[in-house]
């Protein structure tokens, strides 16, 4: 189910979405509205999923299912196993990544730093998302996003 806490975060994915892509593609406005909507729809399969760990595929799914262009994104947003992303799923998972859980605006640190509190550094949502973060770090194409605080 989708709380109020997560429509803010989806919320601030989406802006934060808005944004990156403004810096990676500014002069493709059908490029930055498709990511907005796009963070818009990451984590609405939470609807749906059995369990936190299925709302990715459970919303790619339906989204599949509808004819979405990017459902695939929905379907792998933070997977840290993805060694080739596409451009709007690197940006995706670096505004997820950006976003708190209340729709706030963080650093990979920060995001990090928030997990950490919440699920412990032992912890395998800990774990995957350090691993996710150095991964997109690495990525060149986060030289043309980084926003700097």
């Amino acid at each position: 189910m989708i709380t109020q806490n997560r429509w803010q975060h989806i919320l601030g994915v989406a802006r934060k979405a808005k944004l990156l892509a403004a810096k990676f593609k500014p002069d493709d406005p059908k490029f930055i509205e498709d990511m907005f909507l796009l963070g818009v729809l990451h984590d609405f399969g939470y609807e749906f999923a059995e369990d936190n760990a299925t709302h990715a595929a459970t919303g790619g799914a339906i989204l599949k299912r509808a004819g979405y262009i990017h459902w695939h994104e929905v379907a792998l947003h933070g997977d840290e196993t993805i060694e080739n992303m596409s451009d709007e799923l690197f940006l995706l998972n670096c505004a997820d990544m950006m976003t708190g859980p209340s729709g706030e605006d963080f650093t990979f640190t920060e995001r990090l730093d928030e997990i950490a509190q919440r699920f412990g550094t032992e912890s395998a949502a800990y774990k995957k998302c350090v691993l996710e973060v150095e991964k997109l770090k690495a990525d060149k194409r986060y030289l043309k996003i980084k926003i700097a605080r």
